[in-house]
């Protein structure tokens, strides 16, 4: 079977705004307005909560990116078996960080922050696979892109916007969790992975559900 590649003029640029647009939004939401939302709903007990909420995000993170990354191997659909799955993550992590900004109290901030690590992965995992669709000859820059540009521009290129609404982090969990969408859809819109209906899977995985 013929592998799918995407050339590097699409795939780079995708490479470098698509894990930008989620890790960037994460890294501030995470560290500046959870631990600000937390201090308001429950000021005398934060290390500890925010010791909590880190250890479930960790044990649902995980387990989500295997799930995420198994379910997109054996998807097919008409955008590919990546691109649905990232969407599909984005929107969720959009939708669970606006009702994080509405949390009332605790367990219903920590419902929504879970809810929202796991969405993440759903972005994570099968975004990384796209290096895969890079030419034999290109695999270095597409690494590079991601790894190099993409993840660098994430860890540092939000911090100073994040610090602006950090008086208003109910606020900053909504426009953080649109940037995550609206940048993910313009990096899947940019790579534009092709459609997989065609493609063979194993026998014992042909009857894996179809999407789309």
């Amino acid at each position: 079977m013929k592998k799918t590649t995407i050339p590097l003029i699409r795939l780079v640029p995708g490479l470098i705004i698509g894990p930008a647009s989620w890790l960037g939004p994460y890294i501030v939401m995470n560290s500046l307005f959870l631990p600000a939302l937390i201090q308001h709903l429950d000021a005398q007990n934060k290390v500890g909560l925010v010791a909590l909420f880190s250890t479930c995000g960790m044990v649902i993170a995980a387990i989500s990116n295997m799930v995420a990354g198994a379910l997109s191997d054996k998807t097919k659909s008409r955008f590919g078996k990546r691109t649905p799955w990232i969407i599909g993550g984005a929107f969720a992590f959009m939708i669970s960080m606006i009702g994080a900004s509405f949390a009332p109290n605790i367990p219903t901030l920590l419902l929504a922050w879970m809810i929202g690590q796991a969405a993440l992965n759903f972005i994570v995992a099968p975004m990384v696979a796209w290096i895969d669709f890079a030419p034999k000859d290109g695999k270095g820059t597409a690494s590079s892109a991601y790894g190099g540009l993409g993840m660098a521009l994430g860890n540092n290129g939000f911090n100073v916007i994040g610090a602006l609404f950090l008086s208003q982090f109910r606020l900053g969990f909504i426009i953080f969790g649109i940037i995550t969408f609206i940048g993910v859809l313009i990096a899947t819109w940019i790579v534009r992975e092709p459609s997989n209906l065609d493609e063979k899977l194993p026998i014992k995985k042909q009857k894996k559900s179809h999407l789309l």
